[in-house]
């Protein structure tokens, strides 16, 4: 079937039918779209994790004396 006919076909269809066809491409759009989010973020987190563990904090008390 190509596009042509699905646009006849859907054309043909009530308005409920389309509601659902229209639906269900957003859901599976959406379900696509929030895998690759989650999986970019789950890179940025790691990211974050190995800069983090390479920042190295000075030890304020060994660092300075009182001068009284």
């Amino acid at each position: 079937m190509n596009f042509k006919e699905f646009l006849e076909k859907l054309r043909g269809m009530s308005d409920l039918k389309k509601k659902i066809v229209l639906w269900t491409i957003v859901v599976i759009a959406a379900v696509i779209m929030g895998y690759f989010w989650v999986r970019k973020t789950a890179d940025n987190f790691q990211k974050i994790n190995q800069n983090i563990s390479q920042i190295k904090i000075p030890d304020i008390l060994q660092t300075t004396t009182p001068t009284n």
